[in-house]
Formats: C-alpha cells, structure tokens, sequence
C-alpha cells in the first residue's frame, strides 16, 4: 500500500540525539531515519516536520548487514541489527566525545576503550506484553499501542525464549482475559522474565489486574526459582510493575559476578548485562586500589551491586538508596562489616554527616542528577568522583556542572546494550579546588 506521507530521498550521514539515521532531503531539507546509518541512501515517508519512516534502501551502507531477527525493524526492542557490531561500538564511542564536545568538555576521546559484550543473549531481563487481542511480545517501534507478536528473540538466550513462550501458550490454553486499554476491561498485562545469567535462575513475574493465577501457568519449569504476580489495578496506567504477591519458590532470585552472589528481589533493579557490569566493577576496582584505606560514599546503591564488589578495597563503605527493598537486599548482598546502607532520598543527604568520605561513587537513574543532589555535592570535599551513567549525554550536562571543582581524569564505556545506541559510561574526576 502506497503511504500517503511525501516521500523524500535521504543521504543519511550522521546519528540523531535518539539514534537515528540523519541525513539531507533532495528537497534541501533534514529528516531523521530510523534503522538507517550513515552512508545509506534511502527512500522515506515524511512524517513530521524533521522525521521520516524508512521505506526502502536505494543504496546501503557498506556498514549495513543482515539483521538476525524476522521482527527488526517492527519490533521496538532493536534498532541497531542491521550494523555490524565493530561499527556500533565505534559510533557509540563518538557519540559520547560528540556529547563532551557541546559541553566544553575538553577530553581527548581518542584512547578511550569501549568494553563489547556478547551481542545477543545478554540480557537478564525482558518486559514481554500482552495485547488486548492476545498478541504476546514487545510494543511496535514508535507505536506504544500496537504489539509485535513475537515469533523470536535474540536478547536472551533460546532457552530462556522457549519458557516465555510456552507461558504464553499456556496463558491461552487457560483462557485468561487480557487487559484491554482502551475499554478499561482489566486482564493479563505482561510477563517479566528475569534470570541469573551465571547462575541460570529465573524469576516470573505476571503483572496482572487483581485476579487469581492457576499454577498450572508455571509448573514444571526445572529453572524456575521465583514466580510472582505483580497487582495493577490502575485502569489509568500500562506499566510493568504492580504489588508484588509471591506464588511460588523462593523471595528472590540469585546472580553472580565476580565471584560475588547477589539476591535480586521482584522490583529490584539489576545491572541489565552482569557481564559487562563485571568488566564495570573491576574497573573501579582499579581506581580504589590505587590509594587503599579510603572511604567510599556510594549513591544510588541499588540492590548493593558496586558497594558488595568495592568493600574489600575500602576501608569503609556507605550506601544511599530509596527504595526500601532494595536497601534491605543491599545489607544481604553486601555483609561485609565495613558496608553500611541507609534508605533516604539523594537529595536528603544534606541531613547525614559525611565528613571524612573522600570518594563518592554515583550511578544515577537516565534522568541524571537532581538540583538539590548536584548542589550537596557542591557544598562536600570529595577527592574524587567516580560516576557512573547509563546516559553519557545527560552525564556529561552533570559533570560540566562541577567542572569549577572538578576536572574528567579518565573516561571508560561499556556496552551493556549491544544492537541499541545505548552505552555505559564512567567517568572519574579529580577535585581541583582545596
């Protein structure tokens, strides 16, 4: 079916702020792309004022490859298949020395390292939804109401893909309902699979409206630790997460890395790619072993993932978190006698002395840092910062922020997120100011 969009020829030859393929029209006007890169030339639906849908590649790339799953460039859970991963790697890596540049940020990029993952099947969790209609998968890309009905995914391993399937059909075999948006009609929601990628557990979560479950869903799953449902009865809202009621086995899930086990409890957030998040704490291993005794301020703690893997360098270990499950399971996770959590907002930290901390560790949400945190840190003395972003871009607008009494030492990425734009950053500053 022709689209009744004008189309435009596109020479795409840069990335967006989201991503995109951007590139100049035969019309001498700019349009962004998706699922295109540099160096193609397409055909493109104009849809808005700077933004256009791809409908067919008159010259690609020669960075362009075959993507590996039926669904791309449907599915909104990929956008980078169809680059070969040395060439993601490497605008990842001049994405982030573009964000530093608009900042004035003058760090020179060209020895920075980019630590790869494997490319598939890395992840430890997906958020699978149920459509009004039955359709199981993730949402169309740039379509929030529409639903890929997956056949395939190459995130987690196939094994892992066969137990959400097979949920799947069990939740049609069983007849459910599902939550219909648009009529307000309550039902199934999603399925959440999480997993201990070194360990092999597996955590289910059905987020649901109120409504009973049959065990029948998940019995006889081998790998199966945890089965929980999550209860949303907000007809108001479409999200992931609900009150947590466990079903079946045990509170929580376990993971390793680096030799360390790790509890991650039903609404937890957890490193999404543990393999890279090792590569990630030996790193900062390294910057804290540099100078041994010091004591460590770690922000936005989590689950004690950093704090766990950080207390034997330490003299000392503090960690700050607001979510009160995840500070319970950070005092499991981390039981060293040097590591201390509290539960309070970063921006209350103004009420806790922390005289004699000289190193902050902060990992906070893609959001970045809120006023009130960035001006606590400016009133504190801390000899160095250790920052850890899972959005450079908006890392980089926070630390431009200290730039009066802090300078960028060093910058390592990590690519926790191979076949999408996203990156790992951290950054380590060095106070400049006595």
């Amino acid at each position: 079916m022709k689209s009744k969009n004008p189309i435009r020829i596109v020479t795409i030859d840069s990335f967006d702020g989201k991503g995109r393929g951007k590139g100049t029209t035969e019309t001498g006007g700019v349009l962004s792309v998706p699922f295109t890169a540099p160096g193609d030339v397409v055909e493109a639906a104009k849809t808005k004022s700077r933004t256009g849908r791809l409908e067919r590649i008159v010259t690609p790339s020669p960075q362009r490859i075959d993507s590996v799953c039926r669904h791309f460039a449907l599915c909104g859970g990929c956008s980078r298949q169809f680059l070969s991963y040395a060439h993601q790697l490497e605008y990842k890596k001049a994405a982030v020395a573009e964000w530093f540049q608009q900042r004035q940020l003058n760090y020179d990029f060209t020895d920075v390292e980019i630590t790869p993952s494997p490319p598939y099947g890395y992840r430890n969790r997906m958020d699978f939804v149920w459509n009004w209609d039955g359709s199981f998968g993730l949402r169309e890309q740039g379509c929030w109401y529409r639903v890929v009905d997956l056949s395939e995914c190459h995130l987690l391993p196939p094994d892992v893909m066969e137990i959400a399937f097979e949920i799947n059909r069990r939740v049609h075999g069983a007849g459910l309902p599902f939550r219909d948006s648009k009529r307000k009609t309550p039902g199934m929601r999603y399925l959440i699979v999480r997993r201990g990628v070194m360990t092999g557990e597996v955590m289910l979560l059905f987020v649901s409206d109120e409504m009973q479950l049959p065990e029948s869903l998940w019995s006889g799953f081998d790998r199966v630790a945890s089965v929980y449902q999550l209860v949303n009865n907000n007809a108001e809202n479409d999200q992931s997460d609900g009150e947590p009621m466990l079903l079946s086995g045990s509170p929580t899930f376990r993971e390793r890395v680096l030799d360390h086990t790790f509890d991650v409890g039903p609404r937890t957030f957890f490193q999404p790619n543990p393999v890279v998040a090792g590569d990630m704490a030996s790193h900062l291993r390294g910057f804290l072993k540099e100078k041994p005794g010091r004591r460590l301020l770690d922000l936005f703690c989590g689950a004690g993932f950093f704090s766990a893997l950080l207390a034997d360098v330490c003299a000392e270990t503090l960690g700050v978190e607001l979510v009160a499950e995840a500070a319970q399971l950070a005092r499991r996770n981390a039981p060293q006698a040097n590591a201390q959590f509290v539960c309070m907002e970063a921006e209350r930290m103004a009420s806790l002395n922390l005289s004699g901390y000289d190193v902050l560790l902060i990992d906070p949400p893609r959001s970045g840092l809120h006023p009130k945190t960035l001006k606590w840190i400016e009133q504190q003395s801390f000899e160095e910062i250790l920052y850890v972003s899972c959005n450079p871009k908006r890392g980089a607008e926070d630390i431009a922020l200290m730039r009066e009494q802090y300078q960028v030492d060093s910058v390592a990425l990590f690519d926790q997120f191979p076949q999408t734009p996203h990156v790992e950053m951290i950054a380590r500053l060095v106070r400049t100011v006595s």
